[in-house]
């Protein structure tokens, strides 16, 4: 029996227990034992001149493990000591970056403008209204949006120095569209939507419809999954200038749309494809 890590940080377990509990069932059925382990649960670093990774309450090490948090360094440390991680450290050292993100990405799909802060900007450095991000954030979190210089101001204080970029507004804000992939085949497509806000996150409020991918947006999604070897992931446009430009890719991606839209089956599919792979 293979036993896999499912890694979270502690103040995200409650929210995502549905999630969880899907895991564990799925192992069940599949001859696989899955273990919930929380980050601070481990200790990494390095020992006798090789790289060490312990849990506290001394359990042995997986075959393999689900990060489900945006920690790049413990994604390294895994695959440091020949376990395999999902999403693989290239990934999660890309993805959950914003700014190398877009470095890369911007090479085959359009993108918004954009201009990472410095962190002692006193004014926006695009034309107003702009959108201010963490380059670390997920989930709508930590993404602000700044009509004059107070509010760009404002925004720019809320994220530590350094860790912020700016973008010029979409003309259609409150809309985009995520792409769920599971290694390389396009497993479901959903447009967010909600006039409550300028996100259209499901977490900031937003709902979501089953959506239909023109050919050549089609061929931009396919584009960036040959750029990786991606786990799960959602690739996520904003509607501009009545096309879709690239966004951001999440890592450790949430499934509540593909729940509420007929993908029951998504762990177990996820599992099978974990285990295929180690």
């Amino acid at each position: 029996m293979k036993t896999i890590w499912l890694v979270y940080e502690k103040n995200n377990v409650v929210r995502n227990q549905f999630f969880i509990d899907q895991w564990v069932q799925a192992g069940k059925r599949q001859n696989a034992a899955i273990k919930l382990v929380l980050a601070d649960q481990l200790q990494i670093g390095i020992k006798d001149g090789r790289p060490s990774l312990v849990h506290k309450d001394g359990l042995c090490l997986p075959d393999a493990a689900v990060m489900r948090l945006n920690h790049p360094l413990y994604s390294a440390q895994f695959e440091s000591l020949g376990i395999p991680i999902f999403n693989n450290a290239h990934v999660a050292h890309i993805c959950n970056d914003k700014r190398l993100t877009h470095q890369l990405i911007s090479q085959l799909a359009p993108a918004m403008d954009t201009v990472f802060l410095r962190g002692d900007e006193t004014a926006s450095p695009l034309p107003y209204p702009v959108v201010i991000k963490d380059v670390f954030s997920c989930g709508g979190r930590a993404v602000y949006l700044a009509k004059d210089t107070q509010q760009f101001i404002d925004a720019v204080a809320k994220i530590p120095p350094g860790n912020a970029l700016v973008q010029t507004l979409s003309d259609t804000p409150g809309k985009d569209v995520r792409a769920y992939v599971l290694g390389q085949d396009i497993i479901a497509v959903f447009m967010r939507h909600t006039d409550r806000d300028f996100r259209s996150n499901i977490g900031q409020g937003g709902d979501a419809a089953p959506y239909v991918l023109t050919p050549e947006d089609e061929e931009i999604v396919r584009g960036i999954i040959r750029l990786f070897d991606f786990g799960l992931v959602g690739i996520d446009f904003i509607f501009h200038k009545g096309r879709l430009v690239f966004n951001e890719i999440e890592d450790a991606v949430g499934t509540r749309m593909l729940f509420a839209n007929g993908h029951d089956d998504i762990v177990a599919r996820y599992l099978t494809f974990i285990l295929n792979k180690i």
